[in-house]
C-alpha cells in the first residue's frame, strides 16, 4: 500500500507527453543557468583560469591561440553615399579563422583599452534578396583588436579589412553599381563576444562594407552597405 501513490504518479507521468516535454525543457534551461553561474571551478568569467583542477589553464586570447567562427547576417544598401544607387540588399554567410598575434597587454595602463591583436582569414558568400544579380562571394584578410579585460564575459572588438569577390551583378547592364566580374571589398566592423564557456562565445557585430572595382570597369558607382551579423566562435 505505501507504494501505491508512487506507482500512480509514475504511470500518470509516463502517460502525459505534455509533462514530459515541459520537464525536459525546464531541465535544459536549468542546466544552462547553472552552467552560466560562477562555481568553485570558475571565478566569474575569468577565462585565464581552468574550470576544473584537471583543465589546462589557457587564455583564449593568448598569443598563438586560434579562433574559428561561423556566422551570418543581413546587409542593406545604399547607405552614406546614396545618390544614383539602387537598392542592393543581401543575406550573407561567413567563415573565419583567426590567429592571436599578441597576448593581452595594457600599453596605456590598466584601462578599457587593454587588449590584443588578431589576424583573420574570412570567406563569405551572399544571396541577393533585393536588387540586380543573385550572388556575391569571396574572401578577405582582417585585422582585429580585442578589448580584453580580466574576468570579463563580454569582449568587444573592432576590425578593418579588405579582399575581393566574384559576382553576377555585373551582367545586368542597366545598373552602374558593379561593372566587373571581380570587385574589391573593404569592411569596418564593431562587435562584441559573449563567452558562454571558456572556449566558446556568441559574436554580435555591426558592419559596414564597400564594394567597387577601383575604376577597372566603366561602371563603378560602388556598393555601400550596412549590416548586422551573429555567429559562434570556438577557441583552440
Amino acid at each position: 500500500m505505501p507504494n501505491l501513490p508512487f506507482s500512480l504518479v509514475t504511470r500518470c507521468f509516463r502517460r502525459s507527453q505534455f509533462v514530459r516535454r515541459w520537464c525536459s525543457k525546464v531541465a535544459f534551461a536549468a542546466a544552462l543557468v547553472i552552467a552560466a553561474l560562477p562555481s568553485s571551478g570558475r571565478a566569474g568569467c575569468d577565462h585565464s583560469k581552468s574550470l576544473t583542477v584537471a583543465a589546462v589553464e589557457v587564455d583564449p586570447f593568448a598569443k598563438g591561440m586560434r579562433e574559428f567562427t561561423v556566422g551570418g547576417g543581413y546587409f542593406w544598401s545604399p547607405v552614406i553615399a546614396t545618390g544614383g544607387r539602387p537598392t542592393l540588399n543581401y543575406v550573407q554567410g561567413d567563415l573565419a579563422l583567426g590567429w592571436m598575434l599578441t597576448s593581452p597587454s595594457a600599453p596605456w595602463g590598466e584601462t578599457c583599452l587593454r587588449g590584443n591583436w588578431e589576424l583573420l582569414l574570412n570567406a563569405f558568400g551572399t544571396g541577393i534578396t533585393e536588387g540586380p544579380g543573385g550572388y556575391l562571394a569571396g574572401g578577405r584578410l582582417l585585422v582585429r583588436y580585442n578589448f580584453v579585460q580580466p574576468s570579463a564575459c563580454f569582449v568587444p572588438f573592432f576590425q578593418l579589412g579588405g579582399g575581393g569577390l566574384f559576382n553576377d551583378v555585373h551582367r545586368h547592364q542597366d545598373q552602374h553599381l558593379i561593372g566587373g566580374e571581380f570587385e574589391f571589398t573593404l569592411v569596418a566592423d564593431l562587435g562584441v563576444r559573449y563567452f558562454f564557456t571558456p572556449r566558446c562565445a556568441l559574436v554580435l557585430a555591426g558592419d559596414y562594407e564597400h564594394i567597387s572595382n577601383a575604376g577597372t570597369a566603366s561602371r563603378n558607382l560602388g556598393v555601400n552597405a550596412a549590416g548586422a551579423t551573429i555567429g559562434v566562435s570556438c577557441f583552440f
